[in-house]
């Protein structure tokens, strides 16, 4: 018996040919299109397009005390699902990002946008979703200055934001 298949012309065998003819085809076209919904997945479909660029980037400081305690602003807020409350500020967004967003605990907060507009404290607190003040008496001051209305703040670069938020 030689090495060569001998090839019968049977039913059987020429099923096995066009099984595997087909199966050059499919594989590879199964392979891609898992490719481009496992990138659409991981990525998001929103950021496979090209993002606008950022025109916007000022980072104000907040600081929160609850009844007297000092409050520790979470990271990721406007990044995580979990502390991405209002989505109606998206469109200014940068990748994947709300336009008012934190990266860390330090109370720095990133304004980071494809337009340059005016963004508030409220705008902010709204996103983050996480701040109860419902009932409460809230005190604000920005750079030691005491503001009436603390959900309009505008946001700018540098500025000491201080909110006190009591019985």
């Amino acid at each position: 018996m030689g090495d060569k298949k001998k090839h019968d012309g049977s039913y059987f065998e020429v099923n096995r040919r066009n099984i595997r003819r087909s199966m050059m085809i499919i594989v590879p076209i199964a392979v891609a299109i898992a490719l481009v919904v496992g990138l659409t997945a991981v990525y998001g479909a929103g950021t496979l397009k090209a993002d606008k660029a950022m025109v916007m980037h000022v980072h104000p400081q907040l600081n929160v005390t609850v009844d007297g305690n000092p409050m520790i602003v979470p990271t990721q807020i406007g990044i995580d699902s979990l502390l991405w409350k209002d989505h109606s500020l998206d469109q200014f967004g940068m990748q994947g990002m709300a336009p008012l967003h934190t990266h860390d605990t330090s109370g720095t907060i990133h304004v980071e946008s494809n337009t340059i507009r005016n963004y508030t404290l409220g705008q902010f607190l709204d996103i983050w979703g996480g701040l109860n003040v419902v009932g409460k008496t809230v005190k604000a001051t920005v750079d030691g200055k005491p503001v009436s209305d603390f959900r309009n703040i505008i946001l700018t670069d540098g500025e000491k934001i201080n909110l006190q938020v009591g019985k």
